[in-house]
Formats: structure tokens, sequence, C-alpha cells
């Protein structure tokens, strides 16, 4: 039950990554402003944690039965880093460095990043499918 239900979790996330991605192809400015003005919120930084958590956790849940056992386990380990490294930078460094990447690429250049972002949630989709 529990491999399943981080299976789910697993599912969702890897969802979202494609959709959030996709909407950031056509709409790179929109999606940005999004994200800044998330990271405007006290809640943003507690919301990219949790979803780093919950995913590392799955990931690692799910690695055993999934196609990619190994990559799924590294993937894992590493949002959960990831999630310990936003806590240590803070809710201003993690907002500034979102507005400093959102300025120093081109709109083409975030394009081709969500590109990678859309094939990184149908690799997890199709890792535990």
């Amino acid at each position: 039950m529990f491999v399943f239900a981080s299976q789910i979790i697993v599912l969702a996330i890897g969802v979202a990554v494609i959709a959030l991605a996709a909407w950031g192809v056509f709409a790179p400015e929109k999606l940005m402003a999004f994200v800044a003005s998330a990271m405007d919120k006290h809640w943003g930084i507690y919301i990219a944690v949790i979803v780093r958590l919950v995913l590392g956790s799955a990931l690692i849940v799910v690695a055993p039965t999934s196609h990619f056992p190994i990559v799924f386990q590294t993937l894992g380990v590493i949002a959960i880093l990831a999630a310990i490294v936003l806590v240590f930078m803070g809710r201003e460094r993690l907002r500034r460095f979102v507005v400093w990447w959102s300025e120093r690429f081109s709109a083409r250049m975030i394009r081709l990043w969500l590109l990678f972002g859309m094939a990184f949630g149908g690799f997890l989709v199709y890792g535990v499918l």
C-alpha cells in the first residue's frame, strides 16, 4: 500500500512538472512571474521544500519497483538534499536567485530548459508505470 501511494505521488508530481513546463514553453514570462510571485510569499519556500521532500521520499520508496531503480534512488536523495539546501538558503536568497535566473536567460533559453523539464516529468511518469 505504501509503495502504491508513493507511485501515485511520483505520477502526480511528474504530470504537474509536465504541465507547468508545457505552460512555460508557451508563456515563459508568465511562468517566471508566477514562480517569482510564489517566492515573494512566505509559503513559497515551504511548498518548494515540502514538494522536494515528498518527491524524494516517494522516489526512494518506489525505486525498487521502478524501471530505473538506481536512478530513482539517486534522484530521491538529490531531491531531499535540495530541500535541505533550500532551508539553509532562506526565502530571500531563493527569491533573488529565481529573479537572477529569469533575467539572465532569454525566453528561448528558458523554453529549452522547460523542454528538459517536460522530459524529466515524462521520465518520472514512465519510470513508475
